[in-house]
């Protein structure tokens, strides 16, 4: 009789700490999940990209995008390392960013944010000198 009450404490505390660390396997799963998808969009973006900037000034692609809810994709744009940049958020946090470098092609972009369902136009040009491809939301 004295055997259950300590059972049942047992079970409880077994539980009371389970259910923690499989909550955060839960929540990294998501996580990854998102992450993989975007990483997947993002070699898309940069394929295109690649594409347009080998088929020479003026050049132009559509790209249709399916980014997963929850999840941006930003172009940030700029000089520097930035503007080689797409950076990954999942629910607000940043969870990567991916630099485009073969072929080093900047983005000519003020911030663009990707999400959800939407069509790209990437298009070839020039900035200051150097080859940069712009990205427009059709």
């Amino acid at each position: 009789m004295i055997d259950l009450p300590v059972k049942l404490m047992l079970i409880v505390i077994i539980v009371s700490l389970s259910v923690p660390i499989l909550a955060g396997a839960m929540e990294r799963g998501e996580v990854n999940g998102a992450v993989s998808a975007m990483n997947s969009e993002t070699d898309r973006l940069f394929n295109s990209a690649a594409a347009v900037h080998y088929s020479g000034i003026g050049s132009s692609r559509t790209v249709h995008m399916n980014i997963p809810d929850g999840c941006e994709l930003v172009i940030p744009g700029g000089n520097g390392s930035e503007g080689y940049s797409v950076k990954m958020f999942f629910k607000g946090s940043d969870v990567g960013t991916r630099y485009m470098d073969r072929p080093p092609v900047i983005f000519i972009s003020d911030g663009t944010i990707i999400s959800g369902s939407c069509v790209l136009l990437i298009t070839s040009d020039i900035q200051n000198g150097s080859a940069a491809v712009r990205v427009t939301i059709v």
